[in-house]
């Protein structure tokens, strides 16, 4: 029992010093852009961070300048105006190869004032793998 009162403990401290050091425990949950691009380089390892600026370098997006789209209501709008509203962009790589891959996806007529970004990651078996996707 003690010993399941301090995981508690560790977990729920853990989580309200990052909820204070950003205001907000994960980016979904930002209420502005601020922060979240630090968010995700504390998170992930040195190799991992480089993919993510190699990333927006190669569409020339300077990461103080990246406009998230989790402060947004994107995807409730996305879904409300359908799939020709906007377009999309999915960028995939791991710290394992480091291979930058691009794939188009719904690409449409109509285009969004500027892009917005969602950063995603997945860590299995030692391998982080980022997802970007630029709505555009």
């Amino acid at each position: 029992m003690r010993y399941l009162l301090s995981i508690y403990f560790f977990v729920v401290l853990f989580s309200s010093y990052g909820q204070r050091k950003y205001d907000f425990d994960i980016p979904a949950r930002a209420k502005s852009n601020e922060g979240v691009y630090e968010w995700f380089i504390e998170k992930l390892d040195d190799v991992s961070d480089s993919l993510i600026n190699q990333m927006f370098q190669s569409i020339g997006v300077s990461t103080d300048r990246i406009q998230w789209s989790y402060p947004t209501d994107l995807s409730y709008v996305c879904h409300e105006k359908g799939w020709d509203y906007y377009s999309r962009r999915v960028y995939s790589a791991n710290n394992k190869d480091k291979i930058i891959k691009c794939y188009y996806k719904n690409i449409s007529e109509n285009k969004l004032p500027h892009s917005l970004f969602h950063l995603g990651y997945v860590y299995k078996d030692g391998v982080t793998t980022l997802v970007l996707v630029e709505y555009y």
